[in-house]
């Protein structure tokens, strides 16, 4: 365990047991590793966050306003340690080890969950319930409450906070829904929680049909999404405007905008209702990423896939081209990734859990390998 003087060493040391687990999607617990539109940011062994990329509002965490492109340590409260983190367009939130909710970054529409509006550049203690997990949108937040039911806060004018109302909200308010909820996860201006009988529930922005639901209309309270017949869910994974899931079944499905291949069916056409992806031959997912217009999932081959839009670079697979089903990210050598997040126009993955390596676009520093390059493969992060 790293202690409080060390920066990291050699590699980002990421998962650790003396951090305590949260609920989170996927085989290896939560989310360590988050990318927001143009930042990104992590946890270390011992709880620490560190985020780069852009810092205009302050998502960054470190008191400052300068953009880092390499990961700068995020100045937490004294004895907080965090287990899990979210990222939004500009801002970013942490669940710590007592279950209480931190935000930090662009507040001006109450998504920071304190209470008021303005700007935060350091965590700031999120009021209301305690929570199992968080997730963010571009200027939303919402988190899995102890008690299985999701909280959500920021800007509501799209339904996206599921209370059915368009305000805003700067606290934390309850989700009216028919289950609770084991996942949830927030795409730019919706949200979708995964229940304990698999169905799938959406609210909010709808109009390229990412609530699934079989229309392109907003809802202020959550719908079920339209699955093929027998299908349940055991993960979600929201993006811009287009939401996946892993099915039951072991297929991946998509559904919502279309229009640079993100739903992975091999067509354009934005769908209302769940498509399954055509995967290569005989893979299967186990973990799903999505981005602003493009996907990426980890396959039970150990190679990591990605779909959608690639003209950054943010499919890793060497080029600049939109790929309408997955093609394979062309990792380094012996690097197998554990832990996916993708954003605007970048992607990351953690190897290993010591390793992080991002791909894509590189303005601002969001790939964290102290340039502004653009990097059509994946490159590792620079340590602190």
């Amino acid at each position: 365990m790293l202690t409080t003087t060390m920066a990291l060493i050699g590699t980002l040391t990421l998962l650790a047991a003396t951090v305590a687990p949260a609920t989170g999607p996927g085989p290896d617990g939560p989310a360590r590793l988050a990318a927001g539109n143009a930042h990104t940011c992590m946890l270390d062994a011992a709880g620490r966050a560190y985020c780069w990329g852009y810092n205009y509002e302050g998502q960054l965490g470190h008191s400052g306003t300068a953009n880092r492109s390499r990961p700068i340590a995020v100045k937490t409260p004294a004895g907080i340690v965090f287990t899990q983190i979210t990222a939004g367009d500009g801002h970013t939130c942490a669940l710590a080890r007592d279950s209480r909710a931190y935000c930090w970054g662009d507040g001006r529409l109450g998504q920071l969950g304190y209470g008021g509006t303005a700007d935060r550049r350091v965590p700031t203690a999120v009021k209301g319930p305690t929570f199992t997990y968080l997730t963010a949108g571009d200027d939303h937040t919402c988190g899995l409450g102890v008690d299985g039911r999701a909280y959500c806060w920021g800007n509501g004018e799209y339904g996206q906070l599921g209370d059915g109302r368009l305000g805003r909200r700067s606290v934390p308010g309850v989700v009216p829904a028919p289950v609770r909820f084991t996942q949830l996860s927030a795409g730019a201006a919706d949200t979708c929680g995964l229940g304990v009988d698999g169905r799938v529930f959406c609210w909010g922005n709808g109009v390229y049909g990412q609530l699934g639901d079989g229309g392109t209309v907003n809802r202020p309270r959550p719908v079920v999404v339209r699955a093929p017949t027998g299908v349940t869910f055991t993960l979600i994974a929201a993006g811009g405007y287009h939401t996946c899931g892993l099915g039951r079944d072991t297929k991946a499905y998509c559904w919502g905008q279309d229009t640079s291949g993100q739903l992975g069916d091999g067509g354009t056409a934005n769908r209302s209702r769940p498509v399954p992806v055509k995967s290569p031959a005989g893979v299967r997912f186990t973990r799903l990423a999505a981005g602003s217009g493009h996907t990426c999932g980890l396959g039970g081959d150990t190679r990591t896939y990605c779909w959608g839009q690639g003209g950054s670079g943010e499919l890793g697979d060497g080029g600049r081209a939109v790929r309408l089903t997955p093609v394979a990210v062309k990792a380094p050598a012996g690097v197998t990734f554990t832990q996916l997040t993708a954003g605007e126009s970048h992607t990351c993955g953690l190897a290993g859990g010591t390793r992080v390596y991002c791909w894509g676009e590189g303005l601002n520093g969001r790939l964290g390998d102290s340039t502004n390059a653009y990097r059509l493969v994946p490159v590792a992060v620079t340590t602190p």
